[in-house]
């Protein structure tokens, strides 16, 4: 009996709490803009200040983006003008974007390679595959470290070492970041 009280409360309680701060905020919103609002389109339209404070934050928003994205790139001018430090900053900053998605990607394609030894297997992403002189199959992957992303490890691999996978970059960086945790709903084969 006390489980399913238990159960219904968990269910409950997240979705009435959300409904009552919803109601609170946007009774708060009509009563701030009541006054200009009750004369540009007439009294008592629920919502209506909820909405204004919506597009509000959102000009707020834009307006400070765009602030930010101005002092950012001056920082980050002044960054890359050090010698060694500007190098660093540069290179993290390609790999950030890359994981994450914000250019396009060399880290698509998820793999899991032995490492660090051949017992064990690591998750990281295939950037690249060559050929070398004696005519063999590598591949360069990428393992990046738990929880930072950012940096890791670069190896090359002979493809024959090397499982994809069937789990989507994102899958494979949430893995990463919360130290696996979170894992995608099915692994699969994971390799040797």
């Amino acid at each position: 009996m006390g489980r399913i009280f238990g159960r219904g409360l968990i269910v409950l309680l997240p979705l009435t709490v959300t409904v009552l701060i919803i109601q609170f905020v946007a009774g708060t919103a009509d009563s701030i803009f009541a006054p200009v609002t009750d004369r540009l389109i007439g009294p008592d339209i629920p919502g209506i200040g909820l909405a204004i404070l919506l597009a509000v934050v959102f000009l707020v928003g834009l307006l400070s983006h765009r602030f930010a994205e101005v002092v950012g790139r001056t920082v980050e001018r002044g960054i890359v003008k050090f010698p060694f430090i500007g190098r660093v900053y540069v290179t993290a900053k390609q790999v950030a974007l890359s994981v994450s998605g914000g250019q396009e990607s060399s880290f698509d394609t998820v793999v899991s390679v032995p490492f660090p030894t051949e017992g064990s297997l690591a998750v990281g992403f295939l950037t690249r595959e060559f050929t070398n002189d004696a005519n063999r199959e590598y591949g360069i992957v990428y393992i990046p470290t738990t929880p930072v992303p950012s940096s890791g490890f670069l190896l090359v691999v002979p493809m024959s070492d090397i499982t994809i996978l069937d789990m989507s970059s994102p899958e494979a960086m949430q893995m990463v970041v919360t130290g696996g945790v979170v894992v995608p709903n099915s692994l699969g084969d994971l390799g040797k």
